[in-house]
């Protein structure tokens, strides 16, 4: 699977990722905010502001944290 080398917020609540293995993912979140886990992702300041430690996607000072085969998951669900 890979680490995650960096992730991008895109418009519509998706991510970029793009991992160590020179292959990329988009993750579309928009249906998930209706959850209670993901719903504080509403808010566009928590969205933008997120970050990886490679192995994690982490929002805010860690407001969300989700590991990479989660978003995986949650990307093949939606195909």
């Amino acid at each position: 699977m890979g680490t995650i080398r960096s992730v991008i917020p895109l418009e519509g609540y998706r991510l970029l990722i793009e991992l160590n293995t020179g292959s990329s993912i988009t993750v579309d979140l928009l249906p998930k905010l209706k959850t209670a886990r993901f719903a504080e992702l509403k808010d566009q300041s928590i969205f933008q502001d997120v970050k990886t430690d490679s192995d994690t996607v982490i929002w805010g000072d860690g407001v969300l944290k989700i590991p990479v085969f989660e978003l995986i998951d949650v990307a093949v669900g939606s195909m």
